[in-house]
C-alpha cells in the first residue's frame, strides 16, 4: 500500500477527530457562574478549542483535495 494513497484519509480522520475534540471543549468546559464575555473568549480552553477547530477544517480541507497536499523536498 502507498503512503501517498493513504495520506488523505488520515487528514479527513484526524480533521474530525480534531473539530469533534474543539466542539465538545467549547460546550463541556467548567465556567464559572459570573463569567465575562472576555473571559469566556479569553480562556485557554477555548483558546484551544480554537485551534483545534482551525487545525481540523485545514486538515479537513486538504484530505477532501480543496486545498493542496504538503509535498516534502520537492
Amino acid at each position: 500500500m502507498d503512503a501517498r494513497a493513504f495520506l488523505p484519509k488520515f487528514f479527513i480522520i484526524c480533521s474530525l477527530i480534531l473539530i469533534l475534540a474543539g466542539i465538545a471543549q467549547v460546550f463541556f468546559r467548567p465556567r464559572d457562574p459570573k463569567e465575562s464575555i472576555a473571559t469566556k473568549i479569553i480562556n485557554r480552553a477555548t483558546i484551544t478549542a480554537m485551534v483545534s477547530l482551525a487545525f481540523g477544517i485545514v486538515g479537513l480541507l486538504v484530505g477532501l483535495g480543496v486545498l493542496p497536499m504538503p509535498t516534502m523536498g520537492r
